[in-house]
């Protein structure tokens, strides 16, 4: 459905804070490793946090809303302790910020495929939803359905899409707006799994599955998301780590269309020494054939290179690494 219609995916699970004060920019310039001062109102950002190691903790994006304020995402399973983190941190810190965990305040739903926006559009009066005003890492503030929202244009599903959040109360109606809005373009609820499978195939990871309490930005292919800035936490770690050699790196892979599956956490391995884990895996119907991201060595790290992945039962196979994201790599669907 949404590789070809539109489809709504509940994400009301996803933390919620929201950050607001006169140092609301510099409090996310030390807790995050990517830059906010200069971050334009309307816009949102890309936000990944590590701890003193310089391991990977959390990830999300950073709307900026107001000059002074910031609505942040987390992930489902990390929003508690980033927000205790947050409180802690300033706590030392005594920034002029104020911090709360608004994750059960709003339900969330993330409407994608080509047809999201003329859905959208069948139900907002006050948001130019035109690509021209309301382009991609867009956020605005208005209504749909009558409902007040939060509309922020994102691509975790690798299709045009929109994450639509609202007061709690007002979710039912929001998801009912939409798949009536939708009816005309075969719109269908879409679960987790599905979610899932289409973030794979655009190279998405998943902090907590594709990451563990060691990943470092650079393992992660998130290198990018680090900032030249004067301080956040686990500034000096990531420095240090950048003068040595990595052992592990996180690639795309592909398998024959008649191959057996591996399962999540089966090994990778070069010759008979363990260099890592499957952490992802799953059938793609837009490639044809089972894709995944694994762990391996950096000296096979390269696109054609080929490593073996150890079956539950002992058995091997050969994965051949795919260059990332597997589907759409000039984002062109995005703007669909």
């Amino acid at each position: 459905a949404i590789r070809n219609n539109v489809g709504v995916i509940d994400v009301s699970t996803l933390g919620k804070l929201d950050v607001r004060g006169p140092d609301a920019a510099e409090f996310l310039e030390r807790v995050y490793t990517f830059r906010y001062h200069k971050q334009p109102v309307g816009r949102l950002r890309y936000v990944l946090m590590t701890d003193s190691a310089g391991a990977i903790v959390d990830d999300g994006v950073a709307c900026r809303v107001a000059e002074e304020h910031f609505y942040v995402t987390a992930t489902t399973g990390g929003v508690d302790a980033v927000y205790r983190n947050m409180l802690r941190l300033n706590a030392e810190w005594r920034l002029d910020v104020d911090i709360n965990n608004v994750t059960a305040a709003y339900c969330g739903v993330n409407i994608a495929g080509p047809y999201a926006r003329r859905t959208l559009q069948l139900l907002v009066e006050d948001i130019d939803l035109s690509p021209e005003a309301f382009p991609y890492l867009g956020v605005r503030d208005g209504h749909v359905a009558d409902i007040p929202v939060r509309l922020m244009r994102v691509g975790f599903v690798g299709e045009l899409g929109y994450e639509v959040h609202v007061p709690a109360g007002a979710g039912e109606a929001l998801w009912d707006s939409l798949l009536l809005a939708g009816s005309e373009f075969g719109i269908r609820p879409v679960g987790v799994e599905a979610q899932r499978c289409l973030r794979l195939e655009k190279g998405h990871i998943i902090v907590g599955q594709d990451t563990d309490g060691l990943t470092i930005p650079r393992e992660a292919d998130l290198a990018w998301a680090v900032a030249a800035k004067p301080f956040f936490v686990g500034q000096r770690a990531i420095e240090a780590q950048t003068e040595r050699p990595l052992t592990r790196k996180l690639v795309g892979f592909k398998l024959p269309v008649s191959s057996r599956v591996p399962e999540e956490c089966n090994l990778t391995l070069s010759g008979d020494e363990i260099t890592g884990r499957v952490t992802s895996i799953e059938h793609s119907q837009v490639c044809g054939c089972p894709i995944g991201l694994a762990y391996v060595h950096p000296d096979t790290s390269k696109e054609g290179d080929r490593f073996e992945i150890k079956l539950s039962d002992g058995n091997r196979l050969t994965a051949e690494v795919a260059a990332l994201p597997f589907y759409d790599p000039r984002n062109e669907r995005q703007e669909v």
